[in-house]
C-alpha cells in the first residue's frame, strides 16, 4: 500500500483551523466508506443468503466466482479518505462550524440569601 502525501499548506489556505479541516474530511470519508460499505453489503446479500440456506450440501462449501470479483472490485477502488481529499480540494463539499450556544448563568434567589449570610 503507498503512502499519498497531502499537502498540508493547501488545507491551511482553505480555512483558518487545519484540525477542523482534517475533521471535515475524516467525516466526509467516513461517509463515503459507509456508502460503499452498504452498497458492498447489498451486492453481496444473495450469495449470502444462498451460503446460509443452500438448496444442495455442495452449495454450502461453494465458493461463488461472481461474489469474489465483486469484493475484489470494490478492493480495488481508491480509498474512501482519498476520496474524500480530492473531493475537497475539488470544492464539491465545504464545511461551516455551527457555534455552540452560549450558556447564560442564572443566580436563584437561594443563591443570593446564602451570599448574604
Amino acid at each position: 500500500m503507498s503512502v499519498k502525501p497531502v499537502d498540508l499548506n493547501k488545507l491551511r489556505n482553505t480555512h483558518s483551523n487545519l484540525y477542523e479541516t482534517v475533521v471535515a474530511i475524516a467525516k466526509r470519508a467516513k461517509k463515503i466508506h459507509d456508502e460503499e460499505r452498504s452498497m458492498l453489503e447489498e451486492k453481496l446479500l444473495p450469495y449470502k443468503e444462498m451460503i446460509r440456506n443452500p438448496s444442495s450440501e455442495s452449495e454450502s462449501d461453494k465458493i461463488f466466482p461472481e461474489q469474489i470479483a465483486i469484493s475484489l472490485e470494490f478492493e480495488g477502488r481508491e480509498k474512501a479518505s482519498h476520496r474524500a481529499i480530492a473531493e475537497y480540494f475539488d470544492q464539491k463539499y465545504d464545511y461551516t462550524l455551527e457555534k455552540p450556544a452560549e450558556k447564560k448563568i442564572i443566580q436563584s434567589e437561594e443563591d443570593d440569601e446564602a451570599d448574604g449570610d
